[in-house]
């Protein structure tokens, strides 16, 4: 995401939305933090937005970059811009002092300043720094958390290796989570995933565990060996949802022999008349 001119912009909502006196306030922090280069000030500020600014829904008529699209997207309330417009005019100010410090304050944040954080990292000047704090976040069994960098958000796609996405995919399934929320799943699709998906499969399916039928969106491109035979269970499966997930994997395929598995499938005449993705895959 275009994060040039982040704090402008950031600036120009918060005087559309906040009262003339809390933007006295709030400007006022501001300026004192970034002028006076002061880690102790930001720490304090951030922490008295959540007492000085409301928790309104702030609204975008008109997103005129990526970034107010973004938080429109997002649905980002008063108090959340503010502490964005904080750590991006302090990044601005000088960020090699401010890096650490907003990664320290990251550490000790509660979980609501944690999600708010995460979720508006990729506006950011330089979000790619903190990295650590978005692949730590990957650990928590907090679904708020959880889902702040996982959902919705380009964050990961940017910047994670892969590793770290497979290991977020991979949990965002075991947790439960809505799978079509994760951003550019076909563009970091990977053969290592495609093989740790299908033995995920096969240990709920050893325990008659049910699997989303969207876990396999990433398979498709992969297909040889077991996962054929993945394939060939769903296309079979009584459910339809499990059908069409493998008939999508099996279409997007460049391999004769998964193309083959759907070449007499009745879902070709339905796909004919109506084609049907992933997002039609929801029961």
């Amino acid at each position: 995401m275009d994060t040039n001119n982040a704090t402008g912009r950031l600036r120009n909502l918060l005087s559309d939305t906040l009262e003339p006196s809390r933007q006295e306030w709030l400007y006022g922090r501001v300026d004192t933090v970034c002028t006076e280069t002061s880690g102790k000030d930001l720490f304090l500020v951030y922490s008295l937005i959540g007492r000085k600014i409301p928790g309104q829904l702030v609204t975008i008529d008109k997103a005129s970059s990526p970034i107010t699209k973004y938080l429109r997207e997002q649905g980002i309330r008063q108090d959340q811009l503010a502490r964005i417009y904080l750590l991006a005019a302090a990044l601005e100010a000088d960020r090699e002092f401010f890096v650490p410090k907003v990664a320290t304050l990251i550490q000790v944040a509660d979980t609501g300043e944690l999600v708010t954080f995460l979720k508006y990292l990729p506006v950011l000047p330089g979000s790619g720094a903190f990295l650590d704090s978005a692949v730590e976040a990957l650990r928590t069994n907090i679904a708020t958390v959880f889902d702040a960098i996982s959902l919705g958000n380009p964050y990961p796609a940017e910047h994670f290796n892969q590793q770290q996405w497979n290991q977020m995919y991979l949990k965002a399934a075991f947790m439960g989570r809505d799978l079509l929320k994760i951003l550019d799943v076909e563009a970091r699709a990977n053969a290592e995933l495609a093989r740790i998906i299908s033995d995920y499969a096969h240990e709920r399916w050893a325990a008659s565990r049910a699997v989303d039928p969207q876990i396999w969106r990433p398979v498709g491109p992969f297909l040889e060996g077991d996962l054929l035979g993945d394939m060939e269970r769903l296309l079979q499966s009584p459910d339809t949802l499990e059908q069409k997930a493998g008939y999508l994997c099996c279409r997007v395929s460049d391999k004769d022999v998964a193309r083959e598995l759907i070449r007499e499938h009745p879902l070709n005449e339905e796909y004919e008349k109506q084609p049907f993705d992933w997002k039609d895959l929801i029961a």
